[in-house]
């Protein structure tokens, strides 16, 4: 610390003794002025020898002053712009929230509308597994033998059929999609009646096959279950036609079927637990 104050000594001491000097020189000479010129004088004298640090020390105060308000104005808005980062996250939250349940409220109204149109028992479920291999395309469903379930029943959406149920237990049944190779439905173009066997690709359609080549089928003709074979009922949705194969020979022709129903965003369907005609509009 000696060291220090040693030093600074060092660095100023030219200053030093220059206020030194005029301090003393300005005490000789008020000495032989009247007592009230002498104390103006020396009023003077250190006001004009203290003004420049009093303007240091107010300007150091003023400085150090405006720091600390901009210090503490800057804390104020740092926490004003975390809790207004806070309020939108909770409001993007809330707003995905409500929109997911607009999304439910709107499923579950159209569930409900074609449950109405179904005269026979159906069951809800909903599907809780994929199946990822590649030999069968099927679905699980939340219902089981506990619940109803047989193998065999058929399985909708209201945008159209889904497939049948191929396995079951006590709480959960496996479902295989219409999409399927080993699936087929007996099915008829609702604007010709013409009939035919809707088959599974492997992909996400299907092809109307075993329709007579003399029967007219247009593109975008509806294509329905006929209600043949027992496990659909009559009237069911399955899809449009999307294009035409007739050869010049042959006694069929084909047609390859856009599914109604949408299997990659499906969540909800319905168990058929009684068959009997549906009428859709």
């Amino acid at each position: 610390m000696v060291v220090k104050e040693i030093s600074i000594f060092r660095r100023y001491r030219v200053s030093i003794f220059a206020v030194i000097f005029l301090t003393t020189a300005l005490l000789t000479i008020s000495s032989r002025i009247n007592n009230v010129e002498r104390l103006a004088f020396i009023d003077w004298a250190l006001l004009e020898i203290m003004s420049p640090f009093q303007k240091a020390v107010t300007y150091s105060t003023d400085a150090l002053g405006n720091l600390i308000d901009s210090y503490v104005l800057l804390v104020g808005l740092k926490r004003e712009n975390v809790a207004l980062r806070r309020k939108v996250t909770e409001l993007r939250e809330e707003n995905s929230l409500l929109r997911e349940r607009a999304i439910a409220s709107e499923r579950l109204q159209n569930l409900l509308r074609f449950s109405k149109k179904v005269p026979g028992p159906i069951l809800p479920a909903q599907i809780i597994g994929i199946d990822p291999s590649s030999w069968f395309r099927t679905i699980l469903i939340d219902k089981g033998t506990k619940h109803g379930v047989e193998r065999g029943m058929a399985v909708v959406s209201p945008e159209g059929i889904v497939g049948h149920v191929l396995q079951t237990s006590p709480h959960s049944a496996k479902v295989l999609l219409i999409t399927d190779f080993n699936s087929s439905v007996d099915a008829i173009v609702q604007r010709s009646r013409a009939k035919g066997l809707v088959e599974g690709n492997g992909e996400n359609r299907c092809r109307l096959k075993y329709a007579p080549r003399a029967e007219d089928i247009q593109l975008g003709d509806r294509v329905v279950t006929s209600g043949l074979g027992g496990r659909y009922p009559k009237g069911l949705m399955v899809g449009k036609i999307s294009k035409i194969e007739k050869k010049r020979y042959g006694l069929f022709q084909q047609a390859e079927i856009i599914l109604s129903a949408n299997f990659s965003k499906l969540e909800e369907v319905f168990v058929i637990t009684e068959t009997r005609p549906i009428e859709i509009p």
